[in-house]
C-alpha cells in the first residue's frame, strides 16, 4: 500500500474514529437523558393512579379498581407502558392490566421488593423500566406497579447513532477525498521525483540531480542528495582516471614481461621457450592446412676460440652482431631464435625443403660475407646450418629437431661453413 492510501484512510479514519466515539458518548447521555424523562413522567402518572385507585383499594372494590386500571392502561400504552398492576402488601396482584393475571402473586423480585415498601421505587431491567409507587388511604394499602418498555429510548439512540456514524462517514469521505487529491502534489510528487532522481544515481547516473522540491524539509533533502551525487560523482571520475593510469601501467608492464619472458636477454631475438611453443603451434597449422615447414639449426663455428682469446664480452657482442645478421635474411613470418649459447634456430612456416636450403644458404653467405669484413676477429666467423622439413623429415617437434640437429653436426663435422640439408645415416 503506497503512501497515499496510507494517509487516506489513517488520517480521515482518525477522524472518524473521533467522531464515532463522540457519536456513542453522545447517544449514552441521550439514552441516559430519556430514561430519566420516562422515569418522571411515569412517577407523576403512578401518582395519579395511586391517588384514583385509593378509595376502590380501600372499600375492597377490586371490580372498579379492575375497570380503572384497565382504562388507565389503555390510555398509557401508546407510551410504552406494557403492565400496569395494584398489589396488596402480601404481594397479591388485586387488578391487572392483563385481567388473566389477577388474583396472582407476583414473582418478580422488583415486585416483591415493592409489596413490602411504602416509598416510590424504579428499576432498568433489560430494555424494560419498571416503577412502583404506593397507595396511602387511611394508612398503607398496597402499591400500583407499572413496566414501561425502553424501545422507543432505544430506537432515539439508535438513530442518533446512525445520524452520527453517516456525518462520520460523509467526513471520511471528503476528509479522503481532499487528502487522496492534494497529497499528490503536497507529497507524492515531490517524493517520486526523489525517488527517481536517487534510483537512476543508485543505478550509476551520477549527473543525475534532483529539481528544486516545495517545502523547506524536502528542498533541504534535494540538495543533500544532490551534494551527494556529486560528491560520488567526482569520487568515481577520480578512481575511474587512477584506475586508466593503473591499468595502461599494467597492461605495459605485462607487455613487458612477456616480451622479456620470450626474449633472449643477450641478442634481442627470441629464445628458446618461444621457439618450442611457435614450433608446436606451427606443427599443427601444418597438419590443418597440410603445408611444409622447415627448422634450421645454426651454429657458430669454433665460437669457443673468441671467448678464449678476446673475453666473454667479446663473444657476447659477436652474438649479437651475428643475430643482427641473421634476421636480415628473413621474412616476418619467420622466426630466428638463440637456441642456447652459440646455437640459433629459425623456424620457416610453408616453406618446402629446396626453399629452405636457399635461405640457410643465403644466411651462410651473408654472415660469411658481412661478419668478417673489417671485424677484428681472431679467426674467421661462418656458421654451418642443418635444415630439417615436416613432414619429410619428422613428424613430431622432436623429431624435427633431432632431424636437424644431426644434419648440423654433420656439417660441422664435414669441414663446417656450410649448409647440409638431410643426415646421412651413419
Amino acid at each position: 500500500m503506497g503512501l497515499r492510501w496510507k494517509l487516506t484512510l489513517l488520517v480521515p479514519g482518525l477522524l472518524a474514529l473521533g467522531l464515532i466515539t463522540i457519536a456513542f458518548v453522545a447517544a449514552e447521555q441521550e439514552r441516559g437523558d430519556e430514561e430519566q424523562d420516562l422515569r418522571m413522567r411515569s412517577l407523576e402518572v403512578l401518582e395519579a393512579v395511586s391517588v384514583a385507585v385509593s378509595p376502590h383499594l380501600a372499600a375492597q372494590d377490586y371490580s372498579a379498581l379492575a375497570t380503572l386500571i384497565g382504562r388507565f392502561f389503555d390510555v398509557q400504552k401508546e407510551d410504552g407502558l406494557r403492565e400496569l398492576y395494584v398489589l396488596d402488601p402480601t404481594g397479591t396482584v388485586l387488578a391487572h392490566s392483563h385481567p388473566i393475571l389477577a388474583k396472582t402473586r407476583a414473582a418478580d423480585a422488583f415486585s416483591v421488593r415493592a409489596a413490602k415498601g411504602d416509598s416510590r421505587l424504579w428499576q432498568h431491567e433489560g430494555s424494560f423500566l419498571s416503577v412502583a409507587v404506593p397507595v396511602e388511604y387511611r394508612g398503607y394499602l398496597g402499591v400500583v406497579v407499572a413496566k414501561y418498555s425502553l424501545g422507543d429510548v432505544e430506537g432515539e439512540v439508535a438513530r442518533a447513532r446512525l445520524q452520527w456514524l453517516g456525518l462520520a462517514l460523509v467526513l471520511w469521505l471528503l476528509v479522503g477525498v481532499v487528502l487522496f487529491s492534494g497529497i499528490d502534489g503536497w507529497v507524492l510528487q515531490p517524493i517520486a521525483e526523489l525517488q527517481d532522481a536517487v534510483r537512476l544515481i543508485g543505478e550509476g547516473e551520477l549527473s543525475r540531480r534532483v529539481p528544486p522540491l516545495p517545502g523547506r524539509e524536502m528542498a533541504e533533502l534535494s540538495n543533500m542528495v544532490n551534494r551527494m551525487a556529486g560528491a560520488l560523482e567526482s569520487e568515481r571520475d577520480n578512481l575511474e582516471r587512477s584506475v586508466d593510469a593503473r591499468t595502461r601501467e599494467l597492461q605495459e608492464l605485462n607487455s613487458r614481461l612477456e616480451q622479456l619472458s620470450v626474449t633472449d636477454a643477450l641478442t634481442g631475438i627470441y629464445n628458446h621457450r618461444r621457439f618450442q611453443e611457435s614450433l608446436a603451434s606451427e606443427l599443427l597449422r601444418a597438419h590443418r592446412n597440410l603445408q611444409p615447414f622447415s627448422v634450421l639449426m645454426i651454429d657458430v663455428d669454433h665460437f669457443k676460440k673468441v671467448n678464449d682469446l678476446l673475453g666473454h664480452p667479446i663473444g657476447d657482442e659477436l652474438l649479437r652482431q651475428l643475430s643482427a645478421v641473421l634476421g636480415q635474411c628473413l621474412r616476418k613470418s619467420d622466426l630466428l631464435a638463440r637456441y642456447g649459447g652459440e646455437e640459433f634456430a629459425a623456424l620457416l612456416p610453408g616453406t618446402d625443403k629446396q626453399l629452405a636450403l636457399q635461405v640457410a644458404e643465403r644466411m651462410r653467405a651473408v654472415v660469411d660475407s658481412e661478419m668478417n669484413s673489417g671485424a677484428e676477429w681472431p679467426q674467421h666467423i661462418s656458421i654451418s646450418i642443418g635444415v630439417a622439413t615436416w613432414p619429410m623429415d619428422g613428424q613430431t617437434k622432436e623429431a624435427l629437431v633431432a632431424s636437424a640437429d644431426a644434419a648440423l653436426y654433420e656439417a660441422k663435422h664435414g669441414g663446417r661453413n656450410r649448409v647440409i640439408g638431410t643426415a646421412t645415416a651413419a
